[in-house]
């Protein structure tokens, strides 16, 4: 039993680029046919009809109703959005430091034979079984639980950031600002 033709190998019908095999069946299948037909027929009546330009005032008048309607929504507090953005980050670190803490990175006795790329996770789990068994409970969780163990632990990001050096401090006091502004 041969398919007709889907939505999509209907267009490309009319872009001529369907493949031999389905231009096989529209040729054998008369439903597929008369359908792309008359697709052909309908195509060919809107390019003839012409579609005249808006009034110049009409942009004018389309960016006023958009200006009024943008203007009538409720303005998100500026803080509202840093500190999800903070909470994602620090999620993410500590899931970062919590796979570094149970798969630490070999340290290379010879530092002349350092490569330069980052090794595939599929080689980190086959060399070491532990990343392996961390996706293998992970996918075992549902959301709520996953969240639970990966959230990081209380404290982190204040050892986090005594790790930092001043300057360092000084970027994040300042991106940290920009987020969350004066409160």
């Amino acid at each position: 039993m041969k398919t007709h033709l889907t939505p999509q190998e209907f267009v490309d019908a009319l872009d001529g680029r369907l493949s031999p095999a389905r231009v096989a069946h529209v040729r054998d299948c008369a439903g597929c046919r008369d359908e792309v037909a008359g697709l052909h027929a309908t195509l060919g009546q809107a390019r003839q009809v012409e579609i005249s330009e808006p009034s110049p005032l009409f942009w004018d008048h389309f960016s006023a109703r958009v200006r009024q309607a943008t203007s009538e929504l409720p303005a998100r507090p500026r803080w509202a959005f840093g500190w999800r953005s903070l909470g994602a980050v620090a999620s993410a670190v500590g899931v970062l430091v919590l796979a570094l803490l149970i798969n630490p990175a070999p340290v290379p006795n010879d530092t002349s034979t350092v490569s330069g790329g980052a090794q595939p996770v599929q080689e980190l789990a086959d060399e070491d079984g532990s990343l392996s068994l961390l996706v293998g409970l992970a996918a075992e969780l549902d959301w709520s639980e996953l969240s639970q163990v990966a959230a990081p632990a209380e404290g982190t990001a204040d050892a986090m950031i005594e790790e930092l050096t001043p300057e360092q401090r000084e970027v994040l006091a300042r991106l940290l600002q920009e987020e969350i502004g004066d409160l």
